[in-house]
């Protein structure tokens, strides 16, 4: 298997967190009576092993059969061509875990961020979060579902399973491994593809919940204990729950205007940031981020420094970085939403690092409540900053692990 990003760009898992968090939602419309069909649909019946008890595969395997068939109908897709699905126990999910799984940035950039400590490890962290969270994936290479459960095919198993199922249909239709290839290290397109994937799969989890499990099923979900995430940064927290809560609002805003039609067409015409995915007019609009010139942070330190980062962020991942530096979520949200385009640039030395980050913004309104946010915990931050306005429209960030660094950069920002 390749690689996969620390948001599960290829990994398309779904994490304990967003089960209960999406059966929590299908509780209340079921108490309301809205849009559920009258009654659930039952699967055939198998025998649930216990932790230690091998798995009755021919059983299992017609149950993942009869899911398959009931996605692909609820979906509208045609089918997958899959190989036969695999539960691993938790133990076993970490023992292939870590080969699944490649940050999204390093710690050199995430320190320079601010959103690490010198004495945490993003290698780590993202094992240790999603070694709690994962509930089960999608294999591309493999083509297969892998769900991963101690206790066979329970419901938190059926329901992982739609969704992982949805993947697969995902894939057959419109080649998902290619449109992720096209974005690959484009931070911001990346995130806003894996919130429409996800979000798709959400959908179409939640739906399938509604109409093949009972109430009693959807309640036990929906009170499966939490994951203890005991020293995990918040900000990985938002950062792995953006794709699910704020895509299955995106598809919704798709589904709710033409159905799976137009959840479909959105694959033709993918979002192109987490913008148009947090601003469905800007989707509409088909409104294009700005295009930014990086800061040429090696004219300054030197061509010998490393290139740790040089991406596109946008706004889903600054409103998380504000957050994760202090300010609260909600400005933290008013910040980021007048975004119109960034480039990050981070370079070290080994010994310490340079950031560079050139921000646009769609009004001088915009501007303002960015800078506004910053400022307010800019004095907080553990190393040396300087924020510029290089014009009512666009904001410079430098960040550096030592004055004497802030100090060789700074000319960039002009201003």
């Amino acid at each position: 298997m390749r690689p996969m990003s620390s948001v599960a760009r290829r990994l398309a898992a779904v994490s304990v967190l967003l089960l209960s968090l999406a059966i929590i939602a299908v509780l209340g419309l079921r108490a309301t009576g809205i849009g559920l069909l009258a009654s659930p649909t039952p699967l055939p019946a198998t025998a649930t092993p216990g932790p230690s008890e091998p798995a009755p595969s021919q059983d299992l395997l017609t149950a993942f059969g009869t899911i398959e068939e009931q996605v692909q109908q609820l979906r509208g897709l045609p089918a997958a061509d899959i190989g036969p699905p695999q539960i691993l126990t938790r133990a076993q999910l970490a023992e292939v875990l870590p080969a699944l799984l490649e940050p999204a940035l390093d710690n050199a950039s995430l320190r320079a961020l601010g959103l690490l400590t010198a004495d945490q490890d993003i290698v780590a962290l993202t094992e240790q979060l999603y070694l709690a969270q994962v509930a089960g994936y999608y294999d591309f290479d493999a083509k297969r579902m892998v769900v991963v459960s101690d206790a066979g095919l329970t419901p938190e198993a059926q329901i992982t399973y739609a969704h992982e199922y949805t993947h697969a249909l995902q894939d057959a239709a419109f080649d998902s491994s290619a449109a992720q290839e096209a974005v690959a290290g484009q931070r911001d397109r990346e995130l806003a593809l894996l919130a429409l994937e996800e979000g798709d799969a959400t959908t179409s989890m939640v739906l399938w919940a509604i109409g093949h499990l009972s109430a009693e099923e959807l309640a036990g979900v929906a009170q499966t204990p939490v994951p203890d995430m005991s020293g995990i940064p918040p900000w990985m927290v938002r950062l792995l729950e953006f794709p699910y809560l704020s895509g299955a609002e995106f598809v919704g805003q798709l589904y709710a205007s033409g159905g799976w039609d137009a959840v479909d067409a959105a694959y033709d015409d993918l979002p192109t940031s987490t913008e148009q995915v947090l601003h469905p007019a800007a989707y509409n609009d088909h409104e294009p981020p700005i295009p930014v010139e990086p800061l040429d942070l090696w004219s300054a330190v030197g061509a010998d420094w490393g290139h740790a980062s040089d991406t596109t962020l946008g706004e889903a991942w600054i409103a998380i970085w504000l957050e994760g530096i202090g300010v609260t979520r909600s400005a933290a949200d008013r910040a980021a939403a007048g975004w119109g385009g960034d480039r990050l640039t981070v370079a070290t030395d080994g010994d310490g690092w340079a950031l560079g980050w050139r921000l646009a913004w769609d009004t001088p309104a915009d501007t303002g409540e960015f800078e506004t946010a910053y400022a307010g915990v800019q004095s907080r931050l553990p190393f040396a900053t300087r924020l510029v306005e290089a014009s009512d429209r666009e904001t410079v960030v430098l960040q550096a692990s030592s004055p004497d660094r802030l100090e060789t950069i700074a000319s960039l920002a002009g201003g």
